[in-house]
């Protein structure tokens, strides 16, 4: 990793309006980062509170701290967002962002693709998707229906996302006869969406995912779910079809959501919950089924 000056450090973190106190000496440089449990000399590192990192604390060049903590080190930038500003810096000065390119070996059949994306190996996207800019679409992706897909979004490997949804019906014989699917998705800016993740399209309507969702991996969301905007929905949780999920609402790992069930804004569901009735908003849900456990402070 290259060498960075503290003060290169320093004047960033102006330069963005952090609040923020220097202590320590601002001359010399820092050589990458490091966590503060495996800490390596001459790097730059976050430690939130102490615990059991009292050992190390002495060869630590510089420390991205929050406020109130003490702790000895060359150079100590005390914060009351010591995660925020810490990562502000990894990624500033430290991520590698890839080249805008289409890998020879996908499948790309719409020429509706905004500037600076990136599309790896093994992809097929449709002609009726619509890509904004700067968007990262992995390895072995596939986007079948139409869609929509927003500027500022990360698609990671294995996302398959406009796949029909489990919809049947009976018909008079007593057979189960598929619904066939005309919506597509729509995904709005700045979402991620982890490895091996499915979206399945609308059957009338979009699905809709809002502006600056996170989805982790594994997770199903079925047809015609809408997820609203800076959600975050955490690995092996699944949606069910229809169901509306508010904005800042957090399905923890493992959440179950019923079909056509609705979470209100600012909800949260625990670890393993399923949900079979709505949740009304700043409610904490937890359990089989979920029952309220407390307000969502």
């Amino acid at each position: 990793m290259r060498l960075i000056k503290k003060q290169d450090i320093i004047s960033f973190l102006k330069k963005k309006g952090y609040n923020f106190t220097v202590v320590g000496d601002i001359q010399g440089s820092v050589q990458g980062f490091s966590s503060a449990s495996n800490y390596i000399e001459g790097t730059i590192t976050w430690v939130k509170t102490l615990k059991d990192k009292e050992d190390i604390l002495e060869k630590i060049s510089v420390c991205v701290v929050e406020e109130g903590v003490e702790i000895s080190a060359e150079t100590v930038i005390f914060t009351r967002d010591s995660k925020t500003i810490f990562f502000e810096i990894l990624n500033h000065f430290f991520l590698k962002e890839r080249s805008p390119q289409i890998s020879k070996d996908s499948i790309v059949k719409t020429d509706k693709i905004g500037k600076n994306c990136f599309i790896g190996h093994f992809c097929f996207i449709g002609e009726e998707v619509v890509i904004g800019e700067n968007v990262t679409i992995k390895n072995n992706v596939i986007i079948e229906s139409p869609a929509i897909i927003g500027d500022n979004c990360c698609i990671s490997s294995g996302v398959v996302i406009g796949g029909e949804g489990f919809g049947y019906f009976m018909d008079n014989k007593g057979r189960y006869q598929h619904v066939p699917h005309f919506g597509g998705v729509q995904i709005g800016k700045n979402v991620e969406i982890g490895s091996n993740t499915c979206i399945d399209r609308g059957t009338i309507d979009n699905t809709v995912i809002g502006d600056n969702v996170k989805i982790d991996n594994l997770c199903h969301i079925a047809h015609n779910v809408n997820i609203g905007e800076n959600s975050l929905v955490i690995a092996l949780s699944m949606l069910g079809g229809s169901s509306r999920v508010g904005q800042n609402v957090y399905i923890a790992p493992g959440g179950f959501i019923k079909n056509k069930v609705i979470l209100g804004e600012h909800s949260l569901v625990g670890m393993g919950a399923v949900v079979i009735d709505n949740v009304e908003k700043n409610k904490v849900v937890v359990g089989v089924p979920a029952r309220i456990l407390r307000e969502n402070m």
